[in-house]
């Protein structure tokens, strides 16, 4: 009976060692628990890139750093921006970094801020600039092709009128200039020379600008190369939009002086002008060419 209760095992069976689980290896442990560490680590520096110090606090943006405490909860690495209109509002804003830089978001607050400051200051003055030269009276008359002499690229620096409405209203004398030469509208032209120029689509502003350059060139009677056109709207957009400004303005007989002022000549004088002007340089060029050094 006890035999039946507990049946032996066979003899091979019997002296065979017991089989347990080894603990796992010193070797195996260590690198899983570096993986772990390493990986918290990248975690917390992440979350940390990803915060703001507000001065006392940290936060994931700016404008979660006040919670209701206005300018008091505003510092570290965000300043505070009053309203002007009213003292109890106002915006906390990335603090701008001399020696750093800007993270995109405030790269772009500050970009938007002055693209539309400059946008509105301009828009002023184009409204002002319509209303006195386009519109008149006198009333700002059109090209008819009848064009003098070609003037070379910085021949407006001669002309301290001209270069200051290119250089701090390049947009204004754009649009008159499409507006002489029929083109496009005046307000066409001036909106679409200032979003091209001044914003990251500059380049497509210089593909625009050469192909404009080339229509303008043609109604004016002067010979289009569009390798010259390409290179001075990318490097010298300025000095091109004052030649152009300087040839329609001939042409049209028109004299704008600062701050919007034009005086108008009858256009049958002014073609008359253009006409011996051209013959005038059309003859010294040739007679540098065939005459002797003497002049004789």
């Amino acid at each position: 009976l006890e035999r039946l209760s507990h049946p032996t095992l066979p003899k091979q069976q019997q002296h065979l060692p017991s089989r347990r689980p080894r603990p796992a290896s010193a070797a195996m442990v260590r690198p899983s628990m570096f993986a772990l560490v390493a990986s918290s680590v990248l975690a917390l520096q992440a979350a940390a890139e990803a915060m703001v110090d507000c001065g006392g606090h940290f936060e994931t943006g700016c404008d979660r750093c006040p919670q209701g405490n206005k300018w008091a909860w505003c510092n570290g690495d965000c300043t505070w921006m009053q309203d002007p209109v009213n003292a109890d509002s106002g915006m906390c804003i990335p603090q701008v970094q001399l020696g750093g830089g800007l993270r995109g978001g405030a790269k772009f607050y500050y970009w938007s801020l002055q693209f539309l400051g400059g946008g509105f200051l301009m828009l002023a003055f184009a409204c002002i600039y319509y209303s006195k030269i386009i519109v008149g009276p006198p009333k700002m008359s059109k090209i008819t092709g009848i064009s003098g002499w070609r003037l070379g690229l910085f021949d407006c620096l001669g002309k301290p009128d001209t270069c200051l409405y290119t250089t701090f209203c390049m947009p204004v004398v754009v649009g008159k200039n499409y507006y002489a030469a029929d083109l496009c509208g005046f307000w066409p032209g001036c909106l679409m020379t200032f979003v091209l120029t001044y914003s990251p689509l500059y380049p497509i502003g210089v593909l625009v600008r050469m192909y404009f350059s080339g229509l303008m060139q043609k109604k004016l009677g002067y010979e289009n190369n569009v390798i010259v056109n390409c290179f001075h709207n990318l490097f010298c957009m300025p000095c091109v939009v004052g030649r152009e400004s300087l040839e329609v303005d001939a042409e049209t007989g028109a004299d704008i002086r600062c701050c919007c002022r034009m005086t108008l000549q009858y256009k049958a004088a002014a073609a008359v002008e253009n006409l011996v002007d051209k013959a005038e340089q059309g003859i010294s060029r040739s007679c540098q060419r065939t005459c002797l050094p003497g002049g004789h």
